[in-house]
């Protein structure tokens, strides 16, 4: 790891009107490193993520990108920046075909380098490179999950926040998003992923950021993490040993 975190988190706290959901985050996230947020429902996961992604205005604290204040910016500034969002429902245009998704992710890019991109992602995700011209809303619930994940690739971000990437999917395929997501750090991309499904996604990222009451409770290696039994029981649907 490096000494500058390439995503550094100082504070944060955001929520909806009078109604705060975060308080005083801190995180920090290195470059290629793969990060795994979780905690029980209601905790401020994919609040943390909207406030992250510019979806949610913070209401104090502050967030470095690559060394550069971002607080508070627009979701396209901070996509001009560097950083890539996957929410979690309404994340492709179903009436576009997977070719029209893709290129509207690489709009910024010239249509050559578009082009390549689309090639360089059909190798990464095959399916949709075998579906290119077919419409989006007639893929499956996994396939329009690979097509919200590429797309959001396209401009090659430095950071990737994905909010639940395998809700809403069949569980044959769970694993094959974790993989492609865990696959993300041969490109050097860092991510920060929320999920539900905590159990088997720490399996495949690097450290783990319990959060709970919107606050951070526990920081650890996901390994570690997964050994901790106090930690299973509560929060990754694991029995603690008698």
């Amino acid at each position: 790891m490096t000494d500058a975190p390439l995503l550094h988190v100082a504070g944060l706290e955001a929520g909806y009107g009078e109604l705060q959901i975060l308080f005083g985050i801190d995180l920090r996230v290195d470059r290629g490193e793969q990060i795994l947020v979780f905690g029980p429902n209601g905790a401020g996961k994919s609040t943390l993520i909207k406030a992250l992604a510019g979806q949610v205005a913070p209401s104090a604290g502050k967030v470095w990108l690559d060394g550069r204040e971002v607080t508070g910016r627009k979701p396209e500034a901070l996509a001009a920046a560097g950083l890539g969002y996957v929410p979690q429902v309404a994340n492709v245009f179903t009436s576009m075909s997977v070719r029209e998704n893709l290129e509207i992710g690489g709009v910024r890019l010239s249509a050559r380098r578009r082009r390549a991109r689309i090639a360089e992602l059909g190798d990464l995700f095959p399916r949709l490179a075998e579906r290119l011209d077919q419409r989006a809303g007639t893929l499956s619930g996994g396939e329009r999950q690979m097509l919200a994940l590429a797309r959001a690739l396209m401009p090659e971000p430095s950071v990737m926040l994905l909010d639940e990437p395998s809700a809403g999917i069949a569980p044959a395929l769970v694993t094959r998003i974790f993989e492609m997501v865990a696959g993300l750090r041969e490109t050097g991309t860092a991510v920060v992923m929320v999920e539900q499904n905590a159990k088997q996604a720490l399996g495949y990222v690097d450290r783990g950021v319990l959060l709970d009451s919107g606050r951070v409770r526990l920081q650890d290696g996901a390994a570690a993490l997964c050994d901790r039994q106090d930690i299973g029981a509560l929060y990754l649907g694991t029995e603690a040993a008698s």
